[in-house]
């Protein structure tokens, strides 16, 4: 037997299309990312993130030290409404994850929509938010503190926005991409309590008391 019949007879060459040796979508459509990548992809990424929150977050306290800081004190309930918002978005897409490891594709597919429009919603309430902030006399120039809020909220905003792009791929595919997606819902939902309890937690006072404490001079 020549080895071209071997090879067909075992399927192809390994590692190429029609083989078994090569990572490939099950709809035939390419090569398929291996769900280890995805992930170790997804972690690296979010840990960029944090770590790009981490030196506003940074830069938003020594700025705070400043005497000219005016903290915000106006908590619009559109905020409340994002925070409940990110908690449905995060459990919908768990609830979708658990669906595709069920086999159940289809209840997959539409929880994650509705995962979708949660996230839409959000973004929605954030631009509500910013208005009401506005007509409250926060607006973006005012005060340091104002632009913060402004930068921080609207850079969370912009990744909620990033996710849904990419959620709306899982929902085409129905697949283990939706355990992904539901990874960075939750990660969302961390960052933003990090974030609502930076802008509203963190008090000058707070901050030039731990300055001192660790003797750094403030102004």
């Amino acid at each position: 037997m020549s080895a071209n019949a071997t090879l067909r007879a075992g399927g192809g060459i390994p590692g190429r299309p029609g083989g078994e040796g090569g990572p490939h979508d099950a709809r035939g459509s390419g090569p398929a990312w291996p769900q280890g990548a995805r992930r170790t992809g997804l972690w690296v990424f979010m840990v960029v993130v944090s770590t790009l929150f981490g030196l506003f977050g940074v830069a938003y306290m020594m700025r705070a030290a400043y005497d000219d800081w005016r903290p915000i004190t106006y908590v619009p309930w559109q905020l409340y409404c994002s925070t409940g918002l990110l908690v449905l978005c995060s459990l919908t897409w768990e609830l979708a994850r658990r669906h595709v490891a069920a086999g159940r594709r289809e209840a997959a597919r539409s929880t994650s929509i509705g995962a979708l429009l949660l996230s839409a919603m959000f973004v929605l309430s954030q631009l509500y938010a910013w208005q009401a902030m506005t007509a409250a006399d926060y607006s973006v120039a005012a005060n340091p503190a104002n632009s913060f809020f402004y930068l921080i909220t609207g850079l969370h905003a912009a990744h909620v926005l990033g996710g849904m792009v990419a959620g709306a791929f899982a929902v085409r595919r129905a697949g283990e991409e939706i355990g992904l997606c539901a990874q960075y819902w939750h990660f969302l939902f961390v960052l933003w309590l990090v974030v609502f309890a930076l802008l509203y937690l963190v008090t000058p006072e707070l901050v030039r008391a731990f300055c001192t404490t660790i003797g750094i001079p403030v102004r």
